[in-house]
């Protein structure tokens, strides 16, 4: 008797501890892929600023920018020089 109640007191435990560790496997896979964005988005915005600076496209490289391109990947960089092109300096 006794160590039925015991058993049945684990589970919610049990329950908690793999949602826990699900949750932290998606956490830890959404990071990694943010900060893969991010370098890859640095690293295309130092390009961009060395090709682009023969065609007057200069686009700043900060907080900002670096965290649209981690969110959105090498598109952000694409939309950071469309908005350079436009006139509209993201700084």
């Amino acid at each position: 008797m006794i160590f039925e109640w015991f058993a049945l007191s684990l589970i919610p435990f049990a329950i908690a501890a793999v949602v826990l560790i699900i949750a932290g496997l998606v956490i830890v896979f959404l990071l990694k892929k943010f900060i893969v964005n991010a370098a890859l988005g640095v690293i295309a915005l130092f390009a961009v600023n060395y090709l682009g600076a023969a065609y007057g496209v200069n686009v700043a490289v900060n907080f900002l920018t670096v965290a649209l391109c981690g969110l959105l990947g090498l598109a952000g960089v694409g939309l950071l020089i469309l908005a350079s092109l436009a006139g509209f300096p993201i700084a």
